[in-house]
């Protein structure tokens, strides 16, 4: 063992034979710990909230989604379906979107985005089943049965908003895909179509619960006069979310014009841009709490500078250079940074892994849609905080150790009695 480390070792001690460290050191890395664990708990927690709106928002919509320009139908989609095979997806569905008037019985009227899909292959892409209210097997009833109307599924807010529940008829009407000569010779001719709700969804995202309505996709077609088999979007779903840039590129550069691919960071873009500066501000000013347990160690170390100048100018009078003192003091404050440090993630671990497994905290599940805290450690978050935490007790205790080595033997023992 070094010189430096074996003196380092001792200050850090407790002169009491029953106690391992020093009360002094046991302050500063109760410090250090509490920083630690609080910035773990809170960046697990904001990951948490993050992956459930991204997961809301991206469930409710494709991963990867392909349209015509203008807005054109895709005439042939089981065509462009197929050509998907040849690259790595989970699943493709054909959808047909529009903005319609939705009116009810009572004469209320709004305008709704209205998605025309087909049941089978729309339930491998989207995580709307999941979110029906009624429906235990969650799987959607929008095909006209005998004797009844066709079917639609309605966000909740949208259902409450409009006066309307299940089972209660709702008329969409649009006059879109009409031309000029129709309109000028026979005026304005909205089409309308009657639906029964069948059921109500609530993903939890306002945008969807409040805007969105789902039809069946042959229904969609004669309500907005796209004829054949025609589609306006294909939605594609990936495994990894990570690669669904690349994919949009890849697609964009092979089918070329008319085609064109987006794909789910460039939905609510600004959303994930304000979640992610969220995660920094957090970050910075939970920092404050090491770096105030870092002024502590500087306080600390000075005040053992103190106390400990004579044994100092021992030391040095003994032969010790001034570059070994400064070491000693260093590595007091490396200890207490990487002690602390590990202790403090260590706490952070254990409390995000009980709330993860054990749902300790609880929130209202009719405000939040979640009934517990979620939390989702991630690694470079525990590396970052560690290399942020130890960083600053480093520079904490290059100042002290700096006074320490700049002591003179002469003045540091002029007043040993």
């Amino acid at each position: 063992m070094s010189f430096e480390l074996f003196m380092a070792r001792r200050y850090l001690q407790s002169k009491q034979r029953s106690g391992f460290l020093s009360v002094i050191t046991v302050i500063a890395l109760g410090g250090v710990i509490l920083g630690v664990a609080a910035l773990i708990i809170m960046l697990s927690v904001t990951n948490g909230f993050s992956g459930e709106v991204r997961g809301r928002l991206i469930g409710m919509d494709a991963h990867v989604s392909v349209q015509r320009f203008y807005d054109k139908p895709i005439e042939a989609p089981s065509d462009l379906i197929d050509s998907l095979a040849a690259y790595d997806i989970s699943a493709a569905a054909p959808v047909v979107k529009g903005k319609v008037i939705l009116v009810t019985d009572e004469e209320e009227m709004d305008g709704v985005f209205v998605w025309g899909i087909d049941t089978a292959s729309f339930s491998q892409v989207s995580d709307l089943p999941h979110h029906l209210r009624y429906d235990s097997q969650k799987q959607f009833h929008l095909t006209p049965e005998d004797g009844k109307k066709p079917g639609i599924v309605l966000g909740a807010y949208l259902a409450n908003r409009m006066g309307v529940g299940l089972g209660d008829l709702v008329f969409l009407m649009t006059i879109g895909n009409q031309s000029l000569e129709d309109l000028m010779m026979g005026g304005i001719s909205p089409k309308i179509d009657a639906f029964e709700v069948t059921d109500i969804f609530e993903s939890g995202m306002y945008h969807f619960d409040d805007n969105f309505a789902f039809i069946a996709i042959e229904q969609a077609r004669q309500l907005l006069r796209i004829g054949g088999e025609g589609a306006t979007a294909i939605h594609i779903r990936i495994d990894d979310l990570d690669e669904a840039t690349q994919l949009r590129e890849r697609l964009s550069e092979d089918l070329g014009y008319p085609y064109y691919t987006t794909d789910w960071t460039q939905q609510f873009p600004e959303l994930f841009e304000w979640m992610e500066l969220e995660k920094w501000v957090i970050f910075i000013a939970l920092s404050l709490i090491i770096v105030v347990a870092a002024f502590n160690i500087m306080s600390i170390l000075s005040m053992s500078i103190l106390i400990k100048t004579p044994e100092i100018g021992i030391l040095r009078a003994m032969g010790a250079r001034s570059g070994g003192i400064s070491r000693i003091f260093v590595l007091q404050g490396l200890f207490i940074g990487v002690f602390g440090t590990s202790l403090g993630c260590i706490v952070g671990l254990i409390i995000c892994t009980l709330q993860d497994r054990f749902q300790i905290i609880s929130i209202p599940s009719d405000i939040y849609i979640i009934s517990s805290l979620p939390v989702d450690m991630q690694v470079t978050d525990f590396l970052l905080v560690s290399s942020i935490s130890v960083l600053i007790c480093f520079l904490a205790a290059i100042l002290p150790a700096r006074k320490a080595a700049s002591l003179q033997p002469v003045d540091a023992i002029r007043y040993i009695m």
